[in-house]
């Protein structure tokens, strides 16, 4: 401490001149004394005590030093000596100050463990008790106990046991008691020591908050807990609460879950039909809760009252029905709430005094009047009618208005699904009409429909008001904060005055201003880097991405200690200077290091008419030179205000993290969940982190995860980590009362599960349901008993389905998603469905006359067909009912209807109730109706993905059985998944795996078909064509809703098809290889797949984006001419921004290694590896090379459709063989176009069809070759318009038709859409041609005339668009083989 003095003594010292009355020096001697202590410290001369012969003795003032012994110096230099003389020796610093120490300085505030305490410099006695020489106080509390057990001159052991902390005086904060350690001498109170000491209270339970649904409990402490030692999967309340009263109304017909969402709050799922209400007590389990450092106590079994929600939320109210009836008609009205808990309704007429008595008397969400409607007595008149909700919490609704038109003439029956509308800006407007022919007449026609605008501050494009029942006006095309009403006019085609009008109001919202700032919003960086925050990403969502938002930027930083926050300073102390634009710029060293509390950085962005929006950034600043960490997201999520992200249990998600630096670095991930979970995958260097989802369980609804990314790099002196966190928050299902289904009968009091095939209605209904998120949707679906094939249905707002279904042991489906996507659990109920005689045809009774109306239609029209030969069913009366549906325009309920028919086409069939030549007719029939109904919805702009995806699953099962399929179905079958894959109007933001697997499926069920009918080239190869354009097609649709690293994975039963579509980042190469399996029960070895080599990237010319991978096989090919493949058909095809990525006729610097087994009967068979060209196979360009493993593997130079036939059925020398066999033809055969709409007539006629549109595919001994692009898609250019180029080239060069030749069609720029809008971009085929020539001078000259001018106004003529030359026409002599340059799309498209 610098206090003191010492004297040394010294022997043989020079003589000091000094005073010898007072020692002190003269002053000419000053300079010659020195002393040093230690190699910092120097000691002051006081006074010479005295010199007596060779003694000598100093005084020294001691300086400040640290404690401990050094190396002192004494130097005495006369003036007259050269040299000093020194004398050293050792010196010891002691503290004699008194302090106290403790290794852990806290306790449990109910008392605790002694623990050991060290005073320094308190020399107590050993032999006395502590109690009579010290007091030992924690604040205002005594020790409980205390023993001394070392004490001496330097240091003091005592044993202290703390008191109970848990007095009236007593206070603590966030669970934490400060106190003061204070030990005191007894006798000399100036004498003692002191030190922080921290009482850990128990958990208390600060609130427990239900939601405004009445869904869930939020249940917050008063500090961070152990969770009740639950793990991330434990969801059981048991482990929190008591088992008492208000615990068991917790639960229902379900358990409920708790899950800890933090350490501080814990969220309760209550049970399905829960009646916990607000006031009820919940009672903490006893020894379950404590601090989550396991310090306190546990918190006491003490009941908290639940609480009602903070803020009441109004309850949303619907209401459905239909808006026009006659006086046949009966009125079925139904409310829908958003409250979990059935709410009271009240119903009521505002003008009409009689309807008004009938309302008031229904309670409950459904209205139904009997036929006629007596109540309504007024005809042609509007009747007003209103009804209110009131929730569990006494919260009133608004009341809902609804019009119904009673009219006096028969008209048909119109009402909406949803029953409102109301949207932001960036949603689709989507709404269909259900209509139902009216029964005061006989007469059924076709509906016309005709959609118009009424008002609306904006024109809605005329496309998007069809002339179909349904209406999809598409996100971005309508102004936000805005108010539009469409009309919807539906008329009887044979006499348009029989006619229903009504009105739809759309409502479209205003989106809040998003602040966001680039980047993670939990961060670590350096002091000695530069801080730039980039707020540049916030948006106005109702302005157009691109163009101006508008916004005005304010910054702050601030600093908090947990109570109070204030303004950032400067290392100089002056407040921080933040600027008012997008971007934030702070220097290097500008800011200080942060201690306990990260620095907050918060933007807020204002517009004029909107509210502010803010975003902070959490910073942590250290002194180390650390990398910067940087993190982008990718996938299913939705961004909170707080920069967490939030995402649902099976959403699919990628983190990537850039570290600055230019070091060598290592990248790894962290994280409150074990990353190493099968749904979790770290790239190879660590810089990205995916979470792929379905079926993980990884992570827990309602709970929230940090998930950080750290970057280390070690270097010569020191190890440093940057790193930057993501917090992720896991949204939690919609809950509700399981799905019930019941007979559609007119009596609600009992519920029948058994009906007959078809004609029995049965509803199954989810009512009750809610969500925190809202937006609530429906899918259900079913599955026959002891049958592979399942139909599902589209997702819909109607939270009730009327299904007609098969005849057999029924299991129905149904599942609920919120707005965000989150899935509830899948419902399953069991219904049996019965022939139940021949006698009964009628439909059953139905409680409204829409069902009433289907019923006597069916009775009506059954008498005018026969029926099929051995069934008793009723298939005439099924078509009509089927043919109803298409004639109203509700194809919804008719793709309902088509699922139960070809299930029972099937059934029957199976048990030889039909005969095939019976099931055949059928499913033509039917096939016939959902053909009509899918082009008049693409034609509508309609088509949606959950109406692609549905009927594609029908089009899956109705081509399962091979025997029902003729090649004509097979063309329309193929051209049917053409139109719903091909999307032409961009209508489809993508296709799912599930909804890519039923395309393929058909596609392979199309392949097995041709394989029996014995086909010509041209009609196999029509087949081909379709085959890969709906390969192409479904790889582009799948990889638009996928993200780098996800894999989708379509697999099928063994004689079906397998396929894979996978998209990944260039630089991780994971696109390079991959296998398939093509049966789950067959060995690991029987799989297909693929290798390209190292240097495919460069060779190929590939660009720094993702690439999307399909992998794909069909293990039932058809026949090739005489040739019988002996392994699957394996298609492999790379893209890259949504274009095919072109590889033949590039030099690649090693083949691509395509693996293939053999089909389990053809293991012994030698092979030869072969692809598809068009109706051929050819070797040309692939070889082969046997596996011991019952495969072999084709190298090859090019990407298409592989397959593997006996050796020497394709000539060795390139040439395909023939389609019929024998020897090795000149033909070329040209691929027909891939028409939308299949050509009427038989098989043998469209096969002649097809084969003349193709012109002369012989290769004359001169001729002229071209090339052109078109814009136009695949699917666009038809036979018509093939034809038409043809004709117009012909003209150009004047030759006859016949001497026209189209060699190659493919598509070169797919449909690409922008990442935020997936508008339509481009979309073009490159045709290529011949034309013959008599001589080489006549092919000079028809190659002079082929200029791009003439061309172009020789196809303008055909209603063709201008062309684009791609290779200029070149004149070719002699005859020869098309090798891989003829050999269709299949090659091609390579």
């Amino acid at each position: 401490r610098g206090v003191g003095r010492i004297t040394v003594l010294l022997r043989n010292m020079p003589e000091v001149p000094h005073n010898e009355l007072d020692g002190a020096l003269d002053a000419n001697a000053l300079a010659s004394v020195s002393a040093s202590l230690g190699s910092t410290s120097v000691a002051s001369l006081s006074r010479v005590v005295f010199q007596d012969g060779d003694l000598s003795a100093f005084e020294l003032s001691m300086p400040s030093a640290s404690a401990g012994e050094v190396l002192a110096e004494m130097s005495v230099q006369p003036a007259d000596a050269p040299v000093p003389t020194t004398a050293s020796f050792t010196f010891t610093f002691f503290d004699d100050n008194i302090a106290l120490s403790c290794f852990e300085c806290r306790a449990p505030s109910s008392s605790g463990a002694q623990f050991r305490v060290t005073i320094t410099n308190f020399l107590i006695s050993t032999a006395l008790a502590a109690s009579d020489q010290i007091t030992v106080t924690f604040g205002s509390e005594a020790a409980a106990a205390v023993t001394i057990l070392s004490s001496n001159g330097t240091l003091t052991v005592l044993m202290i046991t703390p008191p109970s902390y848990e007095c009236d005086s007593c206070s603590s904060e966030g669970g934490v008691a400060a106190v003061e350690l204070a030990v005191v001498s007894r006798t000399d109170a100036s004498r003692g020591a002191s030190s922080p000491f921290t009482f850990w209270t128990a958990p208390v339970i600060s609130t427990i908050a239900m939601d405004q649904l009445g869904l869930q409990l939020a249940v917050t402490f008063d500090h961070s807990t152990n969770r009740a030692s639950m793990s991330s999967s434990d969801r059981s309340c048991g482990q929190v609460f008591a088992d008492e009263t208000a615990f068991a109304k917790m639960s229902g017909i379900t358990a409920p879950k708790c899950v800890w969402a933090t350490a501080l709050t814990l969220n309760v799922f209550l049970g399905v039909s829960a009646t916990l209400v607000p006031g009820d007590k919940l009672t903490l389990k006893a020894s379950a809760v404590r601090s989550a450092n396991l310090v306190s106590p546990y918190s006491e079994s003490k009941a908290t009252s639940v609480a009602t929600p903070e803020f009441l939320k109004e309850p949303s109210l619907s209401v459905s029905g239909p808006t026009t009836i006659d006086q046949c008609s009966l009125l079925n009205l139904k409310a829908a709430s958003d409250s979990p808990r059935p709410p009271d309704f009240a119903w009521s007429c505002l003008n009409h005094a009689g309807l008004d008595a009938a309302l008031r008397a229904f309670t409950t969400s459904q209205v139904a009047l009997a036929s006629g409607t007596p109540e309504m007595t007024d005809l042609d008149m509007t009747y007003e009618i209103g009804v209110t909700a009131t929730d569990m919490f006494g919260s009133l609704s608004k009341e809902v208005m609804f019009t119904v038109f009673k009219a006096a003439a028969p008209a048909p029956q119109l009402y909406f699904q949803p029953a409102s509308v109301a949207v932001t800006r960036d949603l689709m407007a989507e709404v269909r009409a259900v209509t139902v022919f009216s029964q005061c007449t006989d007469t059924k026609s076709e509906m016309l429909f005709q959609w118009a605008q009424v008002s609306g501050p904006t024109t809605i494009p005329a496309q998007y008001l069809g002339t179909i029942s349904q209406l999809r006006i598409p996100g971005g095309t309508l102004q936000a904060a805005a108010t539009y009403v469409v009309s919807l006019t539906v008329s009887m085609s044979d006499d348009v005055s029989k006619q229903s009008s009504s009105q739809m109001v759309i409502s479209v919202g205003s989106l809040p201003l998003i602040a966001r700032i680039k980047g993670s919003a939990s961060r670590r960086q350096s002091t000695r880097s530069a801080l730039n925050f980039d707020a540049s990403v916030s948006t106005d969502p109702d302005v157009n991405a691109g163009a101006n938002q508008g916004l005005a930027y304010k910054w702050e930083c601030t600093l908090s200690d947990g109570k109070s926050s204030q303004s950032c300073r400067d290392t100089t102390g002056a407040l921080l200077v933040l600027g008012a634009t997008s971007t934030l710029h702070v220097a290097a060293e500008r800011l200080p290091a942060t201690t306990d509390a990260p620095y907050q950085f918060t933007v807020t962005v204002s517009k004029a008419g909107k509210s502010p929006a803010t975003y902070t950034l959490s910073l942590t600043l250290v002194t180390q030179d650390i990398p910067n960490v940087e993190l982008a997201v990718y996938g299913e999520f939705f961004r909170q205000k707080d920069g967490s992200i939030k995402i649902n249990e099976n959403s699919v998600f990628l983190l990537t993290a850039s570290c600055i630096t230019t070091s060598p670095k290592t990248q790894s991930w962290g994280g409150e969940v074990a990353l190493t979970a099968p749904a979790f995958t770290v790239s190879t260097g660590g810089d990205s982190l995916i979470y792929t989802g379905e079926g993980s369980n990884a992570l827990v609804a309602g709970a929230s995860y940090l998930m950080t990314s750290f970057c280390t790099v070690v270097g010569e002196e020191e190890t440093v980590v940057g790193s930057a966190g993501q917090v992720v928050v896991v949204n939690s299902p919609p809950a509700g009362v399981p799905c019930r289904t019941c007979m559609v009968d007119g009596d609600d009091t009992t519920c029948i599960t058994s009906g007959e095939p078809v004609f029995s209605l049965l509803r199954i209904s989810c009512d009750n349901w809610a969500d925190s998120d809202g937006g609530l949707e429906y899918r259900f679906g079913y599955q026959v008993e002891g049958d592979d094939k399942d139909v599902v249905f589209d997702w819909n707002e109607s939270p009730s389905l009327d299904m007609r279904l098969p005849t057999g042991t029924i299991n129905l489906a149904a599942q609920v998603r919120d707005k965000l996507g989150a899935l509830s659990v899948i419902m399953s109920s069991t219904v049996e469905i019965g022939a139940g005689g021949g006698g009964r045809r009628r439909l059953l009774a139905s409680p409204n006359d829409i069902e009433g109306a289907r019923a006597s239609y069916s009775d009506f029209s059954a008498g005018g067909r026969r029926l099929l030969m051995q069934s008793s069913f009723n298939w005439p009366g099924a078509a009509d009912l089927l043919d109803l549906e298409l004639l109203a325009g509700n194809f919804d309920e008719l793709n309902n209807m088509a699922s139960a028919l070809i299930l029972e086409v099937d059934s029957q069939a199976r048990d030889t109730t039909l005969t095939p030549a019976d099931a055949l007719e059928q499913k033509e029939a039917i096939f016939a109706k959902l053909e009509a109904a899918a082009v008049a919805v693409n034609t509508g702009h309609a088509l949606s993905q959950g109406y692609a995806c549905t009927s594609l699953n029908l089009a899956r099962t109705l081509s399962a059985d091979a025997a029902h399929l003729t090649p004509v179905l097979v063309d329309r079958l193929l051209d049917h998944v053409g139109l719903l894959v091909g999307d032409e109007h961009a209508t489809v933001a993508s296709l799912s795996p599930a909804c890519a697997a039923s395309a393929l499926a058909v596609i392979a069920h199309a392949l097995r078909a041709t394989a029996s009918h014995n086909r010509t080239a041209g009609a196999l190869a029509a087949v081909v064509t379709r085959f890969e354009a709906g390969m192409v097609a479904t790889l582009r649709e799948t990889a638009a809703g996928l993200i780098a690293g996800q894999a989708g994975e379509m697999g099928q039963a063994w004689n079906v098809s397998v396929a894979s579509v996978a998209r990944h980042t260039l630089a991780g190469r994971a696109w390079a290889s991959a296998a398939l399996p093509i049966d789950a029960n067959a060995p690991r070895d029987h799989q297909v797949g693929y290798v390209l080599p190292t240097s495919f990237a460069s060779d190929a010319n590939l660009t720094d984006a993702d690439v999307t991978v399909l992998l794909a096989a069909f293990p039932s090919p058809p026949a090739f001419g005489d040739i019988t493949p002996l392994a699957p058909i394996v298609t492999l095809l790379l893209e890259q921004k949504g274009a095919h990525v072109p590889v033949q006729g590039l030099p690649l610097a090693a083949r691509i290694r395509v693996t293939i087994p053999l089909s389990p009967a053809h293991r012994a068979t030698r092979g030869m590896c072969v692809y598809v060209a068009g109706g051929s196979l050819s070797s040309s360009g692939v070889s082969t090379e046997e596996n011991d493993d019952g495969s072999v593997t084709c190298l090859t130079t090019h990407l298409t459709s592989f397959t593997v036939v006996p050796r020497g059925a394709v000539q060795d020398d390139g040439s395909p063989a023939p389609a019929g066999g024998g020897s090795p033809s000149t033909a070329t055969p040209s691929p027909p176009p891939p028409t939308i709409v299949a050509s009427p007539g038989t098989a043998d006629e469209q096969e002649e069809e097809e084969e003349d549109s193709s012109g002369d595919a012989t290769l004359p001994a001169t001729y002229v070759e071209m090339a052109v692009r078109l814009p136009l898609s695949l699917l666009d250019f038809t036979s018509e318009k093939q034809n038409g180029f043809r004709q117009g080239v012909a003209s150009v060069a004047d030759v006859t038709l016949d001497e026209v030749a189209i060699t190659a069609v493919r598509e070169v720029a797919a449909r690409r859409f922008s990442a935020n809008s997936r508008r339509l971009l481009a979309s073009s085929v490159e045709v290529d041609f011949w034309v013959a020539a008599s001589s080489l001078a006549n092919a000079q000259r028809i190659a002079a005339k082929l200029d791009v001018a003439s061309l172009n106004t020789a196809l303008a003529a055909q209603d063709l668009p201008a062309a684009e030359i791609v290779r200029a026409a070149s004149v070719q002599g002699g005859s020869q083989s098309g090798g891989e340059d003829s050999g269709g799309l299949a090659a091609e498209w390579a």
